[in-house]
């Protein structure tokens, strides 16, 4: 699935760029997931080793005995990795994927998920080739609400001195702008989810495929 939000164990949400390759994200999580349990398992095996070491009642039965926590420790990583979709998804690159802890700000993360929570909604009676051309366009807008924290942070501590007021001025407008292109996307798609008769829900369809929200 492209679009995801979930509200159990916690509430997260992310977004897969359209055509996007999640092979090396998978991959890393499988890495990451070997290496957590590693950890683990010879926080295990070393105290287990040496209390062997000192037990064992020959030098010959320790150097036997203390190998044994760590060849079950290589059969254990041998066994196949578990890992979630949300580990892949924290693994992936910025590139690839949007999802909520990218997002500091609370106010623009409960906006981007909204926008997804629409578009799921939406999805349920769309037309699969006006959806993909949606879709797209929710990914446009929530890559231009990420990449956009830094100016807004940026803006929110910057110093109305002389020298930066016709900068400060022009990203302000740039952002109105945006905000602006965002939420119209964003009421266009609440209306098609609202819209009950599958006519105007398709219409309501259309007018959001034909807006740009950047």
């Amino acid at each position: 699935m492209t679009v995801v939000v979930r509200l159990k164990p916690l509430p997260r949400w992310w977004v897969w760029r359209p055509g996007a390759d999640r092979g090396a994200a998978v991959r890393l999580a499988r890495q990451r997931a070997r290496r957590g349990r590693s950890r683990v398992l010879l926080a295990v095996a070393v105290p287990l080793a040496c209390a062997l070491v000192v037990l064992a009642p020959s030098w010959w039965s320790a150097v036997l005995l203390a190998g044994v926590p760590f060849l079950f420790t290589g059969a254990i990583l041998l066994l196949p990795q578990r890992f979630s979709e949300w580990d892949v998804v924290v693994a992936a690159a910025e590139r690839d994927v949007v999802h909520c802890e990218q997002f500091d700000d609370a106010d623009q993360r409960r906006r981007a998920r909204k926008l997804c929570e629409h578009f799921l909604a939406v999805r349920e009676h769309a037309d699969s080739a006006r959806l993909a051309h949606v879709e797209a366009l929710l990914w446009q807008a929530l890559v231009a609400l990420r990449d956009s924290l830094p100016v807004r942070d940026a803006l929110a501590h910057a110093d109305n001195r002389p020298g930066l007021a016709a900068a400060i001025a022009e990203q302000t407008r740039a952002l109105a702008d945006l905000d602006r292109r965002v939420d119209r996307f964003a009421a266009a798609l609440r209306v098609a989810v609202e819209e009950l008769d599958p006519e105007l829900a398709a219409s309501a369809l259309r007018r959001v495929a034909a807006l740009d929200p950047l």
